[in-house]
């Protein structure tokens, strides 16, 4: 069937959940940023959003046509959270991955925030690093969350309280992003992992039925590659769909791993018009065991 007989351009404002709302304005920035420079700043990154996180007046919604969004939400309008240390340093301490492990960090804002940026992932741990040679697009974002967090088109995530994103830009100029998510307690962010985790497995059938809707061959595959005891990892090779994703022929990776009363979800897309795919899914272990360390 023919690649017009519907259109692909989806206005990502009209999809209401947290994640999706101004798709376009981080991907856009991946777009024109070189891998080899610092990140961009606070201001350069909140500039193609409104104080509401809404694209600003006169920013484009749309990811850009011949390499767009993917499926994660763009950084927050929240202060920036400042320099959080890495993984490896935060785990010297301690402290952060203690009170989250326990629960307890989701009663206070401060230690909410510490636990969050406790889990953060440096450019050299992510997927592929010596070949994507990644870094971080703009500073990490934190804020509280009263809505769905949506991951892409198959899964979304109820009831989180606090929300950390960091976005990062390869030298192909594509896009993986981190989102950290606080939940009330640990038994919430169980359900929540678990309906991560429903929506993955039925990913392939609703990927494939958003492709016949647009009019195209419905060739989505997905594939769990990795388990652990409290995460899984996915690869989805499929020609997207633009909107919460990018458009053309793709491989998306997804991990979800749960700690405590935090979930994270770390994803990266290799595009094939931006270069060929480099990643071997059989490393996909070991991210996991990275992002649960």
């Amino acid at each position: 069937m023919s690649r017009t007989a519907a259109p692909r351009r989806v206005r990502t404002a009209v999809l209401a959940s947290a994640g999706v709302l101004a798709a376009g304005a981080i991907y856009g920035l991946a777009q024109h940023a070189d891998a080899s420079d610092a990140p961009l700043s606070a201001a350069a990154a909140g500039s193609a959003s409104g104080a509401d996180g809404t694209p600003a007046p006169g920013a484009s919604t749309d990811a850009p046509a011949e390499q767009g969004g993917s499926e994660q939400p763009p950084a927050s309008t929240a202060s920036p959270s400042g320099a959080a240390p890495s993984r490896s340093a935060a785990a010297g301490k301690g402290k952060a991955k203690s009170a989250d492990k326990s629960g307890k960090g989701v009663r206070s804002t401060g230690v909410v925030v510490e636990a969050l940026e406790a889990d953060r992932v440096a450019p050299g741990e992510l997927p592929d690093s010596a070949q994507q040679k990644w870094k971080e697009l703009a500073p990490a974002r934190t804020q509280p969350l009263t809505q769905d967090f949506q991951l892409n088109e198959c899964a979304s995530v109820p009831g989180a309280t606090n929300w950390r994103q960091q976005a990062f830009v390869s030298s192909h100029k594509t896009p993986a992003v981190q989102n950290s998510l606080s939940f009330k307690d640990e038994a919430a962010a169980k359900a929540a992992y678990e309906k991560v985790l429903d929506g993955m497995n039925s990913c392939t059938a609703t990927s494939q039925a958003l492709q016949k809707q647009y009019g195209l061959k419905p060739d989505a595959a997905v594939q769990q590659t990795a388990t652990s005891d409290n995460g899984r990892a996915w690869s989805r090779r499929w020609d997207g769909v633009q909107g919460t994703s990018a458009p053309g022929v793709q491989t998306n990776h997804v991990y979800a791993v749960q700690r405590g009363a935090v979930l994270t979800l770390l994803t990266f897309d290799e595009w094939d018009a931006a270069a060929p795919a480099s990643y071997d899914s059989r490393a996909d272990a070991s991210v996991l065991a990275m992002l649960a360390g």
